[in-house]
Order: C-alpha cells, then structure tokens, then sequence
C-alpha cells in the first residue's frame, strides 16, 4: 500500500478520481500532484510488477513472433506518449512541467533511499548505476541487436556525441573551441533549444522596449566555453556588451525560495547555484555585463521588470 502524502490516504493506486474527489481538493490529477510531491509514489509496488507489459510477459501470453510485434508496437506508443509533443498537443504542458516531470521520474540516491529505506535503496542505487554503465558499452548494444546492428548503433551513437563535444570538434576542424561552439549550435535546429513560456514573454517584451537581440535562447543561441565548469554553456540572451539570465524559480533554486540543502533534480539547491555564479562569472571574465533576471519578480511586475532591465541596458550605452 501507499499513502497519498497529501491527505494521508492509502491505497494501492493513486488515481485522478482520488485527487479529484476525495483528497484535498488542491489537485486535479497525479501531474499536479507530482509537481508538489516530486518523489511521490503512484503506484504500489507489487501491483506494478503485476501489471507491467513486458516482452516475456507478451511473448508468453501470444507466442514469440506475435508476442515481439506487440512488444515493438506497445514501445513505439510509450515512446509518442511520452514525448514533449504529445504531452504539449494533449495537456498544453510547457516544456518546463515537461521536464519537470521528468525529473521528477529520475532515479537519485536520495529517492531511491526515500522509496526503498536507506539499506535497500543504496544497493539498488549500486545497481541502478552498474546497469547504467553497461548500457554504454558496446557489449549491450550486441546483446540488444545482434553484432552487426548493435556495433552499428554503437558507433552511430558516440559519432553522435563526439560531433556535440567542442573540444573534438575543435581538433578535427582545426578550430578554437569557441569557434567549434558556433559550429555545434549552428548545426542544431532551432526546436533544440528551449525555454519556458514565461521566457519566451520576457524575451518578446524586452525585444520589444529595445529592438532586437543579437542572440536569444528562440532565435540564435549563444554559447561560450567556461573553464571554470570544464564545459560550455549557453546563455538566454547576449547583445553587444551584455549577457541576460533569465533563471526559473525552481530548474535555478531561487535562494530566497530553496533552502541550500534542498534537492531539486538529484542535486541540491547550492550546488545549482554555485554552477550558476560560475556561469556568470566566466561571462564577467569575458568582459559581459551580466544580469540576472528571476521568474518571480517578473511574474510580480512584468511591466516593471521589463523597464528596469532597459534602464540597465541604457545604463551601460551612455
């Protein structure tokens, strides 16, 4: 059994009828539950082993060659169902509660120990990130699709990834690192990069009060290698001599919301921060004014917002 963790609740499954008519009344379904409880349970343990589609379970119940074709079939659903697409189209999820969502599904020591007791959930944290390794290798790639199509795959996925790494890119091209930056960004499409709804509000206004931006997260992203990280980072806008963060209260653990052991995504609120003041920092060293735009004022006063950070911006022209 469960417990809802707002109401108290037990059952074995946590339903929108639940949430809808017999909880609270502050949610309507299991996503807005979620957000507030990102480490929730929904469902019972033993009731989702027995009922998980599996490919044996499949196989067993309609032979191996009908089993297969409904076990490929049930994946490629799973797989649109679970897109930021479909849960855009069906849900009007902006891809900050998409990705939000997501991280809250994610496996961390900390939800594992939360969810299985802190003995059972440390081992199975030792197995969840074996499991993890392993399905990097090449070995699993064979086992998974046979020599001829698993070295394929393999060797299609790190051309993948080496062609994303600066520093490689750099060598190959005989370029500097920065330069293999615009390379990469370059060859991405723009649905690559993304931003919550509310920067793309805040970019539209401030575009509006000052003229366009030579780079943006939705139109041309501008990327930077920071030594101080060992990775590059793309900033939300970048014109002339400045360099804007707009930072979402919770994906940059607002310091006068998260308290600095918080953990939000498998890491804690200072260690997000500290990532952040480094990002910053390798800006200021690049020359950049830097400002640092926060969600919940903007959402407070956008008007205001809007014309403080063009106060700014004039502020470093005169």
């Amino acid at each position: 059994m469960i417990k809802c963790l707002e109401c108290g609740f037990e059952t074995d499954r946590l339903q929108w009828t639940h949430f809808k008519y017999k909880c609270t009344g502050r949610f309507s379904d299991s996503k807005e539950y979620r957000v507030e409880y990102p480490d929730a349970i929904l469902v019972d343990s033993s009731l989702a082993k027995k009922t998980a589609i599996t490919k044996d379970k499949l196989v067993e119940k309609y032979g191996k060659e009908d089993g297969i074709i409904r076990w490929d079939s049930y994946r490629s659903k799973q797989s649109h169902s679970n897109s930021f697409e479909y849960k855009r189209d069906m849900h009007g999820w902006s891809r900050e509660e998409f990705d939000q969502f997501n991280s809250s599904r994610s496996s961390t020591l900390e939800k594992m120990i939360i969810r299985h007791g802190e003995e059972e959930g440390a081992l199975k944290w030792i197995a969840y990130c074996e499991r993890q390794a392993y399905t990097n290798t090449k070995a699993y790639f064979i086992e998974q699709y046979g020599i001829k199509k698993g070295t394929a795959k393999y060797l299609d996925i790190n051309k993948r990834k080496a062609s994303s790494n600066p520093i490689l890119v750099s060598e190959r091209l005989g370029i500097t690192v920065d330069e293999a930056i615009e390379v990469i960004l370059s060859r991405q499409n723009s649905s690559e990069f993304w931003g919550s709804n509310i920067e793309k509000e805040f970019t539209a206004m401030l575009i509006n009060a000052v003229g366009e931006l030579e780079y943006t997260t939705f139109t041309r992203p501008y990327g930077k290698w920071a030594h101080l990280l060992n990775s590059y980072v793309i900033y939300d806008i970048k014109h002339k001599d400045f360099v804007i963060e707009f930072n979402g209260d919770y994906w940059h653990a607002n310091p006068r919301i998260y308290k600095e052991d918080a953990i939000i995504r498998g890491k804690t609120a200072k260690q997000i921060q500290h990532r952040d003041s480094l990002k910053c920092q390798t800006a200021i060293d690049l020359g950049f004014r830097v400002l640092t735009v926060w969600e919940c004022d903007f959402r407070a006063n956008k008007q205001d917002t809007i014309r403080k950070v063009t106060e700014w911006i004039q502020s470093g022209q005169q």
